[in-house]
């Protein structure tokens, strides 16, 4: 069986399902509030095992109630947390997000004192052991660096995640060298579309691709996720449109990490062609999107279906 391992952000979630996004110094009712286990690359491994693959994650955390409650819930989910490095009188990532109309969202997030404070000693080659794949979302970048340069000597894919704008993670002390660095070490670089444009400096979605690609020649390609415009593929060839799939949203969080784990698993597990990877990850994304919270709750079976209906 393939194992995935991930390093990058785990958190509790605060999921505020409002009658719409405020605009400033407006007002809005929350219909139901709930607390969820999250964070991005979390995500994208439970959608993962979710899918029957075996996965580890690779994070700090705080001993507060938070930290207990994500080493409980990933357990629960069969995300070995073998990996798991606890900050002593340290606090969890926590995120809020208000989520209005269609599933238009709103996120603020509580960093914490211990994600960003995981060090290079800290991570290590025998973390690597037996892995197939390694993902990051580069929070935080020196870690995900030093075992991207491991992978690059083992041959283990590794598939990078701009999940932020550039501005933002130099906020959180990631800087563009090093996100970089990391993605010069990348088979597969993804991100949203505004990160994207940032990073590539182009005004559409296509033009970013075709900028990115040509810059970091990922060995894979680059996707550029769209939201419901679907999402874009490059690679030395060619690019490839995949729209998305309508559905009734209610709550758009967790997506893209759905689409994530989707292409991790159709175009490096079961090597699937570019454009059924595509497919696969639209449909995962698309089922998320139909659920409350920034988890997907799936089976294969499932999204099989799923793609068939659409057909």
């Amino acid at each position: 069986m393939a194992k995935i391992l991930g390093l990058g952000t785990a958190a509790i979630d605060t999921i505020l399902k409002c009658d719409n996004i405020p605009k400033e110094d407006g007002t809005s009712l929350i219909r139901e509030e709930k607390v969820l286990p999250g964070g991005s690359c979390a995500n994208v491994l439970v959608t993962l095992s979710r899918l029957n693959v075996d996965t580890s994650l690779l994070v700090k955390i705080g001993d507060d109630q938070y930290g207990k409650v994500l080493l409980e819930d990933l357990s629960n989910n069969r995300i070995s947390t073998d990996n798991i490095v606890t900050n002593k009188g340290g606090t969890t990532l926590r995120t809020f997000i208000a989520v209005g109309e269609k599933g238009k969202k709103m996120i603020f997030s509580n960093v914490g004192d211990s994600l960003m404070n995981l060090k290079e000693e800290e991570v290590n080659e025998d973390m690597l052991d037996d892995v197939d794949v390694f993902y990051t979302d580069m929070f935080p970048v020196k870690p995900a660096i030093k075992l991207g340069k491991i992978c690059r000597e083992k041959g283990i894919k590794v598939v990078v995640n701009l999940q932020s704008t550039p501005d933002r993670m130099e906020a959180l002390g990631v800087t563009l060298e090093e996100i970089e660095e990391m993605m010069s070490l990348s088979d597969i670089i993804c991100g949203y579309g505004d990160g994207m444009l940032e990073l590539a400096g182009q005004k559409d979605y296509e033009s970013s691709a075709i900028t990115v690609f040509e810059k970091y020649r990922p060995k894979l390609g680059v996707i550029v996720t769209c939201g419901d415009k679907g999402a874009i593929w490059r690679n030395s060839k060619e690019t490839i449109s995949c729209p998305s799939f309508k559905v009734n949203a209610i709550d758009t969080t967790g997506a893209g990490d759905a689409f994530l784990g989707g292409v991790i698993y159709s175009m490096l597990i079961k090597k699937a062609p570019v454009k059924d990877s595509l497919v696969f990850a639209n449909a995962c994304a698309a089922i998320k999107c139909t659920q409350l919270g920034p988890r997907i709750h799936v089976t294969l079976n499932e999204v099989k279906e799923c793609i068939t209906k659409s057909k």
